[in-house]
């Protein structure tokens, strides 16, 4: 009994130590985003003399930060409603595919999981370019949820090929068939895998810097982490302090959004791992 305590003692302690670890660097970002530029740079371990919000208005002021917001809302809400919608149909077709042509789909979408955006990034700017596709958040955002989709169809897969076939035979002697039985009956069945999935992309869309630097030059289609680089400048002073600042106040909706929504994450993870 007593070894038992013990060993709970130690993990308890091991995952305290790691959560310590975790939020350290946040706590840092924190304390320093209310400092001065000189604070920052010469004690950044220490408090700050002042607790100050300066640092934020001039965020808010000088990288147009509401337009900005409203910039990075729009591509990640759309590029996740067009990986769920697409990825759901694409799934539920993999799903129900038990031919060699099936399983070399689902071979394709898992390579391109593995292919990194760095191979394809020049032949897709100079792709995009040739199309009109730069400076264009809707059509930045559907090659966006074209490129990445692929865990979206993978996932939904796995769930759909949990639900009995008998559910769909039923379903077209009843008369519903296409469209209207894909939304109307397995669409809702997939509620869990689909929450998780909504979550996960939009803190991935969100946080996107690298397809937004590459196809948006016109700082009125600017997203927050593109905004961030003005802050941050090879060849002249960086301000961390701004730096610091601005990145607090992007990751502030992406944590309430967590905060309300990990129970979906957990149940549509736990969801998948059984159906699979």
């Amino acid at each position: 009994m007593r070894e038992n305590k013990r060993i709970n003692f130690l993990i308890a302690l091991i995952l305290w130590i790691l959560c310590a670890g975790m939020f350290a660097p946040m706590i840092f970002v924190l304390i320093n985003s209310v400092k001065t530029f000189g604070e920052v740079v010469m004690e950044p371990l220490s408090l700050p003399a002042v607790w100050s919000l300066d640092n934020y208005a001039e965020v808010l002021d000088t990288s147009n930060y509401i337009k900005v917001f409203e910039n990075t809302i729009y591509f990640a809400v759309l590029s996740g409603l067009i990986v769920l919608i697409f990825g759901s149909m694409a799934g539920y077709g993999l799903a129900r595919m038990n031919s060699r042509v099936g399983k070399v789909t689902q071979l394709v979408f898992m390579m391109a999981m593995m292919l990194p955006f760095p191979v394809i990034m020049i032949p897709m700017a100079n792709v995009a370019s040739k199309m009109g596709i730069t400076n264009n958040l809707t059509r930045i955002s559907v090659l966006n949820a074209g490129f990445s989709c692929s865990l979206a169809v993978i996932m939904y897969s796995q769930s759909i090929r949990g639900i009995p076939r008998e559910l769909d035979e039923c379903a077209f002697l009843d008369g519903c068939s296409g469209y209207r039985f894909f939304f109307s009956i397995i669409f809702p069945l997939l509620k869990p895998i689909t929450g998780t999935l909504a979550v996960l992309y939009f803190i991935r869309y969100w946080n996107d810097l690298m397809l937004p630097l590459v196809l948006i030059s016109k700082k009125e289609y600017y997203t927050i982490p593109l905004s961030q680089l003005n802050f941050y400048n090879q060849f002249t002073q960086n301000r961390w302090n701004l730096l610091l600042a601005s990145g607090v106040m992007a990751i502030i909706p992406v944590l309430i959004l967590y905060v309300f929504a990990q129970r979906t994450i957990i149940e549509g993870i736990a969801a998948g791992a059984v159906k699979s």
